[in-house]
């Protein structure tokens, strides 16, 4: 009718529509095509944003929730090469612990570093004496190795060198030098992790003889630990008139996680209460540092 205009759409309009639509698809599939193969990727590097601020305070809660439950003192300490990070946790009023045998790597770091220092290879007698004191904790094989350094008090130097202003040794009973996990975790990332103190010769030694302790000491911050993960250890335990001092040191390596972690524990009436507690602490630690 005249007077009256098309409602049909103009064709060449038409035609850029369509064309518009088409050039977008194709596009949209290429995108797709290019990114597809590397989503995976691409999820990994965006998801742990999400979570990295989270770790953290989930592992502190963890600990302080089973530490509610615990009478005894605790000192935990944990470096997390993934994220460049460390987590503490205190519970006791006292500002050190006593070591028991953890001391001893501390004795085989100042052995390794004062024969770097000059330049001159172990001896035979100090490879055997090494392997006794780390993998099976001789007692004895430690006091002869203090006295070839010059006595009990030798290890202080090395404490001082790596800024370990919390640990003393103690010049009449190794045993009862004192020390704190932070300055252990300090101790732990010069030997599993660069050091301008201990070069690589020194650190792969101290970490082939903490890696084959006597399986009945395998206990402690092994806790938790799935089988394919690395893990280097040294633990102590000593009674005391007041309960049982427990601690245990080492580093857990898997493709999931990398950190060295020190657990210190003193009163507990048992040693068995206090490898419970330093595992309960140990499974958490992989829990949340290898998501």
């Amino acid at each position: 009718m005249r007077g009256l205009r098309s409602r049909e759409e103009n064709p060449k309009k038409k035609k850029m529509k369509w064309l518009s639509i088409a050039i977008a698809l194709i596009v949209t599939i290429g995108v797709i095509a290019i990114v597809w193969p590397h989503h995976e990727e691409i999820m990994r590097t965006i998801t742990p944003k999400k979570t990295q601020g989270n770790y953290k305070k989930n592992l502190s809660q963890s600990w302080q929730k089973t530490l509610k439950e615990e009478n005894a003192n605790v000192d935990v300490a944990v470096y997390d090469k993934k994220h460049d990070k460390i987590i503490t946790l205190r519970q006791s009023n006292q500002d050190t612990f006593s070591t028991a045998s953890i001391v001893k790597v501390s004795v085989l770091a100042t052995l390794l570093s004062k024969h770097e220092s000059t330049n001159e290879p172990l001896t035979d007698n100090q490879k055997t004496l090494a392997t006794a004191m780390i993998e099976q904790s001789d007692n004895d094989a430690t006091t002869n190795l203090l006295y070839q350094m010059g006595g009990y008090t030798a290890p202080n130097e090395l404490f001082e060198t790596l800024s370990m202003n919390d640990s003393k040794m103690d010049a009449a009973a190794w045993g009862n030098s004192t020390t704190t996990a932070p300055d252990q975790v300090t101790l732990l990332r010069n030997l599993f992790y660069s050091s301008d103190t201990l070069n690589d010769d020194s650190r792969q030694y101290a970490k082939e003889l903490m890696s084959h302790v006597e399986s009945n000491q395998s206990w402690g911050i092994t806790g938790g630990v799935p089988s394919d993960a690395e893990t280097s250890v040294k633990n102590g335990w000593l009674p005391l008139d007041d309960g049982w001092v427990v601690n245990s040191i080492g580093h857990v390596k898997n493709k999931q996680a990398d950190y060295v972690i020190a657990v210190l524990t003193n009163g507990d009436e048992t040693e068995e209460d206090g490898i419970k507690l330093i595992e309960k602490l140990s499974k958490q630690a992989y829990r949340e540092l290898s998501k």
